[in-house]
Parts: C-alpha cells; structure tokens; sequence
C-alpha cells in the first residue's frame, strides 16, 4: 500500500504487476507488457527483503528509457547477484519503522548515487531548503520528512547488532525453509536465483488447503496462533482494496487509464496474486532470531495438523 500511495501523492497512476508464484515479488516477465507511452518509473517492491530480478528490470528500464526507484523497506541486509538491493536503480527506499528487521521507531532512508538527485531529495524533505543556504530560504516545495536526532540515534545502536542478526536469521530462514517445504503441502517464499543474502522483514509460507483437509487460512492462522505461534495475514493484494477497487483516491485525477478499478479490479486480471492470497499466511522476523528448537517446534506442529486432518 506504501509504494502505490507514493504513486499516489504525486498525481500519478500506479499500474500494478503480478507476481512470481515461487519468489512472490514483481514477476519481472510481465512488466513489459504493462509499459505505456505514459510511464515514467517502474518500483520494483523487495517483498520480505527478497530481490526482484534487478539486471533484467534494468534492461526494460534502460529500452524504455525509464527510471527505476526500488522499495527496499524490506530488504536491509539483501544482496542480489553481488549488490545489495536498493543499489541497483535510480534510487533506494528503505524503512525503519517499528516492526522492521532495523528499526528506530518511525523513520527512513533513501540512497542513490547521484550528487543532484541527492540534493534534490534533500531539499524536498526539508521545507525545499538547500544545503548551505539559510534556513530561511526555500528553493522548491517541500515539507518536513526529517527523522529526529533521537530516533538517529537509537537506529545508530541498532546499526551496531544489525550484522550478527543479519546472519542468524538467514542461517535460521535456510534450515527453516528446509524443515518446512518437507512437509507435503507448504512451501516457503523461495529467495531469487542469485541471492546470497535476505533481509527476510516477514517469513511467507503458502500451503495447499487441499492436502490439510481443506483447512482454512483462518483456520490454520487461529490454531498456530493458540499454540503460540505468532502468525498474520499476508497483504492484500492492492487491486482488490476498495480504495482502489472503487477509486476513492485523489480528486480531480483520471484513473481510467490504470489496470485496476471497478471491472478491472476481478481477481481473473491478476491470477497468481489472488490464489496465492487464498491461502498464504506469514511469520515475523523475529521467529527467525529464535534457537532451531523453537523451528522445530513450529515445523513438527505444521506436520502434526497435516496428519490430523
């Protein structure tokens, strides 16, 4: 929802893309379809810190002589094909918001490698002020996006513990992941050809109702939870929200030329999405910090309702 709403505030129109049924991000073999002489920018959203594609993403971009803005508010710590996401567009996005892996509360970051585009956001976010200037004096529009020195300074001491729970939880994710996609039925969010580190904000698992009995979503989701087992929902696929579904959005702004919206917000227009929301539940990051025997137990009971039903 973040990354459309950026969209969003601009004025813009946000066209959505399906996902990959394995990796659960960007499906990058159905951007090009969706290019129009319209489009400006594509957001490539690192879902639980997995990497889309960048390289091939780029070779779209670079066709359609389009920018690329990656959302990376999940993927501190990944890295794709030898470079950490977020390093592979025009710019990077990242979040330190309360339930993130590096977290200061409230609060984010962006990078790029462009002295202008960094002035640029600079200025935006600080009341369109530029750097050495007085405060006074206001060069474009902005507003106050600024993160204060006190949540600068607990991410700081964050920073410090990062790289040794980095490590731990992808150790963990990769005996996690095999303990699980053993059990006929589930499998985990399967990380990108090429990645060799995940930042892994959330643990996505989908499972086959059909081989646990036609067990619910909300079924499995309350009984790992009474065994304490913290899970939640998925996010909702965007076209089907009725913000968008019934286009309450910005006024005075033509959506008619996005793929969502009345009719064209039907499941049937964005098919891998819709079915893997069906039954597809998520664990925190947090379970990925826990000893293997904690693992063991979550798998082993996953196993247990597998056979009771």
């Amino acid at each position: 929802m973040a990354s459309a709403s950026a969209v969003i505030a601009t004025n813009a129109v946000p066209i959505l893309c399906d996902i990959n049924p394995e990796t659960l991000v960007m499906d990058v073999n159905k951007v090009e379809a969706l290019i129009t002489k319209r489009t400006k920018v594509i957001i490539p959203v690192h879902l639980g810190g997995n990497p889309v594609e960048m390289d091939k993403l780029i070779e779209i971009a670079q066709k359609y002589d389009l920018k690329i803005v990656e959302d990376s508010a999940h993927s501190q710590g990944s890295r794709y094909k030898g470079k950490r996401a977020g390093n592979w567009g025009n710019a990077g996005t990242f979040s330190f918001q309360a339930s993130k892996v590096l977290t200061s509360g409230e609060g984010g970051a962006i990078i790029c490698n462009d002295d202008d585009l960094a002035d640029k956001i600079y200025s935006i976010i600080d009341c369109g002020r530029k750097k050495n200037h007085s405060s006074y004096e206001h060069f474009i529009y902005g507003t106050n996006y600024r993160m204060s020195e006190f949540l600068a300074a607990l991410l700081r001491s964050q920073l410090k513990k990062f790289p040794k729970q980095h490590k731990i939880r992808n150790e963990n994710a990769r005996y996690f992941s095999e303990r699980l996609n053993e059990i006929d039925g589930i499998y985990t969010m399967k990380p990108t050809p090429g990645t060799t580190e995940l930042g892994w904000y959330v643990f996505p698992m989908v499972f086959e109702p059909e081989k646990f009995g036609d067990l619910t979503k909300e079924e499995l989701h309350k009984k790992l939870n009474q065994n304490e087992i913290p899970t939640d929902n998925c996010y909702s696929p965007l076209h089907s929200l009725r913000c968008f579904k019934d286009i309450k959005l910005r006024k005075g702004i033509d959506y008619s030329n996005a793929n969502w919206g009345g009719n064209k917000s039907d499941n049937k227009n964005f098919p891998v999405v819709s079915d893997i929301y069906k039954h597809c539940i998520e664990l925190p990051h947090r379970i990925l910090l826990s000893e293997k025997k904690m693992l063991d137990k979550v798998s082993d009971y996953i196993k247990s309702l597998k056979k009771q039903y």
